[in-house]
This record gives C-alpha cells, sequence and structure tokens, in this order.
C-alpha cells in the first residue's frame, strides 16, 4: 500500500510539472512515454517500423513548430545582447550554451518550486536559500512569482537565459564577449526615461529580473552581469560595465549618455558597494536589495538600502555614518523580498529614480 502511494504521487508530481512547463517540454516527454510503452500497442511487431517513423515524424514536426520563439532581435522585448569586446559589434549567441536553451528558465524555476514542497523546512534554515524554499512552500504554487512571470513572458518575443553562459565564462571560455539583456519602453521620447543598471545576485543573470523592471518601472533597463554566476562585482567587472557594456547599451537605445541608477540584488550589492568607493559620481543613485552596506561612500548622495527584517544578508556597516544612507527595513520580511513583493519594493524604486 505505502509503495502505491509513492507512485501515486510520483506520477501526481510529474502531471503537474508536465502542465507548467512549455509545450515542446511536454511534448518530449510523451515521445519518451511512447518508447517506453510501444511494446504494449496493438500490433506493433507488425508494423513497428510505420509506427516509429510516423511518431517520430510527428514528434519532430510537433518539436519543430511549439518550440518557444526564443531570439535575440532589436525589436524584442527583451533583448539579450552578445558584442566582441575588441570590435564592439553585436554577434550571435556562442553555440554551446544556446544548445542549454531546450529548458528555459521558466521550466526550471517551475521544477524548482515543486520541488521546494518536499524539502524538509529545517535543511536550508537561516540562510537565503531557506528563505526562497520557505516562500514556495507557504505561496500557492500556481501564483508563484518565480516561475509565474515566466509564463506571462510566453506570448512576448523573449531571449533564452543565460546563465550557462556565464557559467562556461567562469570555465575560461568566451573572454572576448560581453553580454547584457536590455528592455526599451514604447515610447518616442527615450532620452526623458530614466535609465537603471540592474546587477544579479547568486545563480546568475535571469530573465525573471529585467521582467520585473519592466512590468514595474517605465526605465530603460540594462541587466549586466558578472563573468560567473556569482554576482560578485569586482571592481574589474565595473570597470567594464562602465567602460564597455554601458556606452554599447546606450547606442543600442539610440541616446546620449546619461548618468543611471545602480541597483544591486543579494549578492549584487557588491556592485553597489564596489562603486561608492571606486566610481562614486558614475550614477545617479544607489539602491541595495536584499545586501548589506558595508563601504562607507565617497558619494554626497544616499545610499538606499532596502531589505526585510528577517533577512540575514541586510543591514548596515556600524561604521557608516547614518547620513550616508537611507535604510528600508521591511517588517517580517526575508530574502526572497522582492520576487515575493514586488508591489512595495518597486514602489520605493520608483520613489528612489524619479525623487
Amino acid at each position: 500500500m505505502g509503495k502505491l502511494i509513492q507512485i501515486l504521487k510520483t506520477f501526481f508530481l510529474i502531471v503537474i510539472i508536465l502542465f507548467f512547463v512549455s509545450w515542446h517540454i511536454k511534448i518530449i516527454f510523451v515521445y519518451i512515454l511512447f518508447m517506453v510503452l510501444r511494446k504494449h500497442i496493438l500490433h506493433y511487431e507488425e508494423n513497428k517500423k510505420i509506427i516509429n517513423r510516423g511518431v517520430f515524424i510527428l514528434f519532430f514536426v510537433l518539436f519543430w513548430f511549439l518550440f518557444p520563439n526564443r531570439t535575440s532581435d532589436s525589436n524584442d522585448y527583451i533583448q539579450s545582447i552578445y558584442f566582441d569586446t575588441k570590435t564592439r559589434n553585436k554577434i550571435r549567441k556562442p553555440f554551446i550554451p544556446h544548445l542549454t536553451n531546450i529548458v528555459g528558465e521558466g521550466d526550471i524555476m517551475a521544477i524548482v518550486s515543486l520541488a521546494s514542497y518536499f524539502i524538509p523546512e529545517n535543511y536550508f534554515k537561516g540562510s537565503a536559500i531557506g528563505d526562497i524554499v520557505k516562500y514556495n512552500k507557504s505561496t500557492y504554487f500556481i501564483n508563484n512569482n518565480f516561475h509565474n512571470f515566466y509564463r506571462k513572458m510566453e506570448p512576448k518575443k523573449t531571449p533564452p537565459h543565460n546563465v550557462p553562459f556565464q557559467i562556461m565564462q567562469d570555465m575560461g571560455y568566451y573572454n572576448d564577449i560581453s553580454h547584457y539583456f536590455l528592455h526599451i519602453p514604447n515610447t518616442k521620447n527615450l532620452q526623458d526615461k530614466e535609465v537603471i543598471v540592474f546587477c544579479h545576485g547568486y545563480a546568475g543573470n535571469w530573465l525573471l529580473y529585467p521582467e520585473l523592471f519592466t512590468k514595474y518601472t517605465n526605465a530603460i533597463i540594462i541587466a549586466v552581469e558578472t563573468p560567473s554566476f556569482s554576482g560578485y562585482f569586482s571592481k574589474k567587472t565595473m570597470t567594464n560595465v562602465i567602460n564597455r557594456i554601458l556606452p554599447h547599451a546606450y547606442e543600442q537605445v539610440g541616446i546620449s549618455y546619461k548618468k543611471p541608477h545602480l541597483v544591486g540584488l543579494s549578492n549584487g550589492g557588491s556592485a553597489i558597494n564596489t562603486s561608492i568607493v571606486s566610481y562614486p559620481n558614475k550614477f545617479k543613485s544607489f539602491t541595495i536589495l536584499s545586501a548589506s552596506l558595508k563601504n562607507t561612500p565617497r558619494t554626497n548622495l544616499k545610499v538606499n538600502i532596502i531589505y526585510g527584517s528577517n533577512d540575514r544578508s541586510g543591514g548596515v556597516n556600524n561604521k557608516i555614518p547614518k547620513s550616508k544612507y537611507i535604510r528600508h527595513r521591511l517588517k517580517g520580511e526575508d530574502h526572497s523580498l522582492m520576487v515575493a513583493r514586488p508591489d512595495t519594493i518597486f514602489e520605493l524604486i520608483n520613489k528612489i529614480i524619479n525623487q
């Protein structure tokens, strides 16, 4: 009886996962199911060549037409831009990391969100991962923002995810290529729009983050990244962002250079801690999300720190004068703050960039 219950639970989990993943993943699963069960098809042995070929052709045609429209065109809702650091010419996404996009971010996050229900509550307690697991457990799956926003992005032209490329850069490949995500608002007066440079945290430059910024702000979004998926923005990385990526992005937008706002999430808060010391006059504002202000700013601008009261990652170094920062400490929230409470977070961000 116990074995039957376990089989039913596993079957139920697979059905839920298939319901939320992309259609081409569903097709792959159905084809695998056919390969496993084909010998049980009536008269299969007598007609196996015809059946195998027919099912394979059907699978190939459906897979071809149902594969998501992941592009990097200049008119996309979110652009994925790769360029040669020497020539500054735009290039296509390298072939090997492109192959990994058979499974999209939305598919991965749906599986991760479901898997969280089976992780013991105290397993990652007190860590950022534990906060994310807690959010997944306490949120109805269909309303879970860690994968829900991807479903809303599917009808729009959006690019493949880029974390595999970052991992390969961390392994020493593609050192002569830079990448960023770009969103250009659909308006004529782009020169008057604010520009937000977003710096990701641990686990890479997810499409989820520029999507949140495009939904909740009316700014030009430039989501930059580290040459790994760590989210630690060193002085060297920020020098590359300021001297190479931002000028390239402004050219793509078609506006003259203007001071952008710098926002860093979690480990990406290192971009702010680095810039307020090494590049204090290059940005219009500094905002740290779910991380700590560790360095004393060398700028007259006050650094904004937004974090949850239950987040051990948030806070301010006691040696930093209170005149140097503005603290936004949200009671009861933890490290999942930006995704769990986007309305509250972006209300604050919009006030910061528009003041």
